[in-house]
């Protein structure tokens, strides 16, 4: 394999003719114009940017013809690794809520026989603005921010958003999971909550910004709350501000939390299936009413659940 130098100065193409047919088997259907390539010696790095804007995702994948070591999709210093999928290696990257579009290298860090090697790919985060938003919370729950749990609980739920394991338990995309419509404005709002002092985003999940991380459904308490894919609960418990909530690691990286609960069905450990029943909807912990919150954390950063309702591969 070449020198780190040699890598790094190799010139980033657009789906050269080169890689075009190895590209276009990895790039999902239709995408390829929103598709960047670069072939280095016996490895095509190859992401794809249809949804690479703020609160969404960049597929980012390998191909060699040659045996790789370990391989991960840097951005922004935050490491994703790459894990095995139908089409090969795939990273799933998630780009922050606040982080500023525009062009940023993409890098890839490959573990090769000379050692650790980082090339980079040029990429560019499309611009998605985000409306801000007034959430009045019940006045019986307004307490519950200064409770001194609640801190210790966002850092629970923290911890729970961060879980890795290697295997995607998704074939197809996430479902939503009621059947109401959800407030389209919900998910990535610069969020203020009367009637309490405190950071409310915050304290759910112990991550700083107070832009919303989830995608609000408004239904009726009792309402049947399905897991939106196959998973295993992380989590089954109450919290101080989320409430009742159920934490799914659906695999490689990807978690989604549901939460104001009214009612839990599942325990932790449990191996659920897409759609199964997990509890029933309600207005628990520091509510502004009956909701259903569907958050969606990638490597334990918070995407627009929407990403990835259709298919990835």
């Amino acid at each position: 394999m070449k020198s780190h130098a040699r890598w790094h100065d190799a010139p980033l193409v657009r789906l050269p003719i080169a890689a075009a047919a190895l590209a276009a088997t990895l790039a999902p259907s239709g995408a390829s114009s929103e598709t960047v390539a670069r072939t280095v010696g016996q490895v095509t790095l190859i992401a794809d940017l249809a949804q690479a804007f703020p609160g969404g995702l960049i597929v980012a994948r390998v191909a060699s013809r040659g045996r790789l070591g370990m391989v991960e999709a840097v951005l922004d210093g935050r490491r994703c690794p790459l894990y095995e999928s139908a089409r090969g290696p795939r990273a799933l990257v998630p780009v922050p809520v606040d982080r500023a579009p525009g062009p940023v290298a993409l890098g890839f860090e490959i573990m090769a026989r000379t050692g650790r090697q980082r090339v980079p790919l040029d990429v560019s985060i499309a611009p998605r603005p985000y409306a801000s938003r007034s959430v009045v919370v019940q006045e019986t729950r307004r307490h519950l921010p200064t409770q001194p749990a609640a801190v210790h609980d966002g850092r629970r739920l923290l911890e729970a958003v961060r879980a890795e394991s290697p295997k995607a338990l998704w074939t197809a995309g996430l479902k939503p999971p009621v059947g109401a419509s959800p407030d389209p404005a919900s998910f990535g709002a610069a969020q203020t909550y009367v009637g309490v002092s405190t950071g409310l985003e915050y304290l759910t999940d112990g991550a700083f910004g107070e832009f919303h991380r989830g995608l609000d459904f408004v239904t009726p308490s009792g309402t049947v709350v399905q897991a939106p894919a196959p998973a295993t609960v992380l989590l089954a418990a109450y919290l101080t501000v989320p409430g009742n909530v159920v934490v799914l690691d659906h695999g490689q990286g990807v978690v989604s939390v549901l939460t104001h609960l009214s009612r839990i069905d599942v325990h932790e450990g449990d191996a659920v299936e897409g759609r199964a029943p997990v509890g029933l909807s309600g207005d628990s912990g520091a509510s502004a009413g009956p909701v259903l919150e569907w958050r969606l954390y990638v490597h334990g950063i918070a995407v627009d659940p929407r990403v990835m309702t259709g298919p990835l591969e």
